[in-house]
């Protein structure tokens, strides 16, 4: 047995041991390294992209990815290779991979109406990777099927790289998480420069949407507490960051989509 993959397999002992007396593992430990995390989220944006799609339009691309590079560069995790990018479906969405790989949906550019309501929405997903979101959930929820596998020198197989992927789908994060990713991307939109408070106008449109349409935002749901919770969290933050928000209406003049290909600013 080769002196390296001894300590590893000594390692796993240990972790194995630790787990004995617990629900799952430690995420606070960050078994995962940041080349790993990166891995795996390369490796799950292949498999969506290769069953979702991503919109072909370098100039819309170019848009979303200037806002999300705004983003990541006031993040503490500034130097992931972040990747923003437009996933082919009218559902409202928009999803964060490990390692920086950001997607919203071409039905989420269709619905937001102004580059600072989609700054807040890439900057949730922003926080999710900047506070190791996925990470956590890969070390609590995949520990046997995949972190053990990562520990003793292995790759991810395409079959575990997709059951993550549908989880992150279908189920989401904690609602801790979607909590602390609300405030983390407030508050890195601020720090970007954007109008911070338009988030809470994205907010009342999807409660709004939610009771007329709901299909139309059921994914969107699918995966986050009730807006009326976040809305309030939101706006306490915002208060102290100095905004004055009495409504969710934004407070600046704003850039308005009017179509996928066009922005117009608002009058």
């Amino acid at each position: 047995m080769g002196k390296d993959k001894g300590v590893r397999i000594l390692l796993v002992s240990f972790l194995l041991v630790a787990l004995v007396g617990g629900a799952g593992a430690p995420a606070s430990a960050a078994i995962i390294s940041t080349a790993q995390e990166v891995r795996i989220g390369q490796e799950a944006a292949a498999q969506l992209e290769a069953e979702v799609g991503v919109v072909n339009d370098p100039g819309l691309t170019a848009h979303v990815s200037s806002i999300g590079s705004r983003l990541a560069a006031v993040t503490d995790r500034r130097t992931l290779p972040w990747t923003f990018k437009i996933l082919n479906t009218d559902k409202v969405n928009a999803i964060s991979l490990p390692g920086g790989i950001i997607y919203v949906t071409r039905g989420m550019l269709s619905f937001v109406q102004s580059q600072d309501e989609l700054a807040f929405i890439l900057g949730h997903e922003v926080g999710h990777v900047e506070r190791r979101h996925h990470v956590a959930l890969l070390e609590r929820d995949f520990f046997f099927t995949l972190v053990l596998q990562l520990l003793l020198g292995g790759s991810p197989s395409a079959a575990q790289v997709g059951n993550f992927v549908r989880v992150l789908a279908n189920r989401g994060f904690s609602r801790e998480a979607e909590f602390e990713a609300d405030l983390v991307g407030t508050t890195i939109a601020h720090r970007a420069g954007f109008n911070a408070a338009a988030g809470l106008a994205f907010m009342e449109r999807m409660r709004v949407t939610e009771g007329r349409d709901p299909s139309q935002v059921e994914t969107f749901f699918s995966t986050h507490p009730g807006l009326a919770d976040r809305a309030v969290r939101v706006r306490e933050l915002l208060r102290r960051l100095g905004y004055r928000v009495a409504s969710a209406t934004p407070l600046v003049p704003v850039w308005y989509w009017h179509s996928p290909d066009q922005l117009v600013l608002a009058s």
